[in-house]
């Protein structure tokens, strides 16, 4: 009796379908909150209204510390398209290696196999840091 009591309860239950569908929406929200995309996208709206409000008297407002909401809509702006850069550059980086080492094996095919091909050498470490990254 008592090992088919350890048995239940070794058994590990499904989460109820509230959990799984909460799990699943927090998920959701997080990964569009954190999208690279979304961040630049506002950071760009953030920008240009910011600049549409302030264009006239930037400067004057500027050198005469007379700041209001719209220079701090700028910042914000800036701030979030500088935040996105780096993921976005990472994965243009990464997208241009994978199709360069692909094109050398297409050109390798071609050679003579007993060759000696310097081009088929291992990577960088660098490169294949950044290649995991970007994946």
């Amino acid at each position: 009796m008592a090992a088919s009591q350890n048995t239940r309860r070794k058994r590990k239950r499904s989460a109820p379908a509230v959990v799984r569908y909460k799990r699943s929406l927090t998920a959701g929200i997080k990964s569009l909150a954190e999208s690279t995309w979304i961040k630049f996208t506002t950071g760009i709206v953030l920008l240009t209204s910011g600049l549409d409000e302030a264009v006239e008297t930037l400067f004057s407002d500027i050198s005469a510390l007379e700041l209001g909401a719209h220079h701090g809509v700028m910042v914000l702006g800036f701030v979030n398209i500088l935040s996105s850069l780096p993921d976005m550059l990472d994965g243009l980086v990464g997208t241009f290696l994978a199709d360069d080492y692909e094109d050398d094996d297409e050109t390798g095919e071609e050679q003579r196999p007993d060759a000696i091909q310097p081009s088929h050498s291992a990577p960088p470490v660098a490169e294949v840091a950044e290649l995991k990254k970007a994946a």
